[in-house]
């Protein structure tokens, strides 16, 4: 990734009533490519929204810490939603946090013996194991592992991801007043706000709130998308998010997958062609 050739996003606002327009949008396979994190095709519209002063803010499972480095590269500034909602970002630098991630690990060790092998967690992992089972480089994969608010794990149950075991997982840290949501790769102990809620967060103290679009392509971004005036649900290749929507939504379904699925969306909402 290389830092865009454009001005700078104009900051998100720390003044209610500074924009009109807000772009709320989750990063891997929607902005970034699901596999090469790529972004070059969203360039276009990137430098249409910065020209048009509409600010960009990520709402993303990424820490903070992978989010510093990639939003210099895309030429973002301002407020940041991580960990899907746990851990806040505000336009003035502070940081709110839902929870810690001791907390959530309370939770884990807590778990029936057959429930807790069946997950790995992020907290099992060496860097080098994250780095493979993400395709980031050893140093992103690093900043990926500084979870502040948040627990990703992969599943290695026999049973389908939809079975008794990955419901019996959900059930005990729905007890323990936490929840469960599915990205891109990762499942995801998460306190109880998710993205729609931090973005809810983010503009309760704005007057006039701004019109909002939002973009997405998993599970964990729908509460967004139908939250947001304008919602855009990206195709994704591994997961079939449509089915996850209720009937009568009046989403944008992209017909292209992750960067090119954002640009077309973004075009749509403006008007432009891109091509």
């Amino acid at each position: 990734m290389t830092a865009l050739d454009m001005p700078d996003m104009p900051d998100t606002p720390d003044t209610p009533d500074r924009y009109e327009v807000m772009v709320f949008t989750d990063l891997d396979g929607t902005l970034l490519d699901n596999d090469s994190y790529s972004f070059e095709a969203t360039l276009p519209a990137l430098e249409a929204l910065a020209a048009a002063r509409i600010p960009v803010v990520p709402v993303t499972s990424k820490t903070l810490a992978e989010l510093e480095p990639l939003m210099a590269a895309l030429s973002l500034s301002g407020a940041a939603i991580a960990e899907n909602g746990a851990v806040i970002k505000l336009a003035d630098g502070r940081i709110d946090r839902a929870t810690t991630r001791q907390e959530i690990m309370a939770v884990v060790a807590a778990l029936p013996d057959e429930v807790r092998r069946a997950m790995r967690c992020f907290s099992d992992m060496s860097v080098a194991d994250i780095a493979a089972a993400t395709g980031l480089s050893p140093d992103a994969a690093a900043l990926a592992a500084q979870r502040e608010a948040s627990e990703p794990f992969l599943w290695r149950g026999a049973t389908t991801p939809e079975g008794a075991g990955l419901r019996s997982l959900d059930t005990a840290v729905e007890e323990a007043g936490f929840c469960l949501t599915q990205g891109g790769r990762f499942h995801h102990i998460i306190p109880p706000r998710d993205k729609a809620d931090a973005i809810a967060l983010l503009l309760a103290e704005q007057n006039p709130r701004p019109v909002v679009w939002a973009l997405g392509d998993g599970p964990n971004d729908i509460a967004m998308l139908l939250a947001a005036d304008r919602g855009a649900l990206i195709a994704n290749p591994h997961i079939d998010t449509q089915k996850h929507l209720p009937p009568g939504h009046n989403l944008y379904i992209s017909a292209k997958t992750g960067p090119q699925g954002w640009r077309d969306a973004i075009a749509t909402f403006l008007g432009h062609n891109f091509e």
